[in-house]
């Protein structure tokens, strides 16, 4: 029996971008900061994101429901949902569009072992069970809870 393991299925796996890791930075500073409208330029230097990037990335967010900018005196930008109905994975693929780990098929790659590739199963499953935990996760999960005395000591203006 021959093994086959095509290079090119290993060469397919899901990888995020600068532009999926900037928006789920800014998504979570939108949440770790819920009560208080914020601007672009404060979530860019909370979160090391380059200024310039920040519009492009938040307009994704944004045409996806996400967040919402508010215009005029006091305005600035905010989540326009619960951090608790918003996943991981809908913030992934509102930027990257849809996920796959094996994507052979999709891409019409001329592979000779297509037919008998022992890879495919298991990265379909793989890549199944990974978008089932970025569905399964929520903005809230990853906000970072405080304890009592950080809560404290912000209330009470220390």
């Amino acid at each position: 029996m021959i093994i086959v393991f095509p290079l090119m299925a290993v060469n397919t796996m899901v990888r995020l971008s600068a532009k999926t890791d900037y928006a789920l930075r800014a998504m979570l500073d939108l949440a770790m900061h819920p009560d208080v409208r914020t601007t672009f330029p404060a979530i860019a230097e909370r979160q090391g994101i380059p200024r310039k990037f920040l519009p492009t990335v938040l307009q994704s967010l944004i045409q996806a429901g996400f967040v919402r900018t508010i215009r005029g005196y006091g305005g600035g930008i905010e989540l326009a949902s619960d951090p608790r109905e918003i996943t991981v994975r809908q913030i992934v693929e509102s930027v990257e569009g849809r996920q796959q780990l094996y994507d052979c098929d999709s891409r019409n790659i001329d592979c000779s072992v297509k037919a008998n590739c022992l890879l495919r199963d298991v990265l379909v499953r793989a890549g199944g069970a990974m978008l089932e935990v970025l569905a399964q996760t929520t903005l809230a999960d990853m906000v970072p809870e405080t304890s009592a005395e950080e809560e404290e000591l912000v209330t009470a203006g220390a």
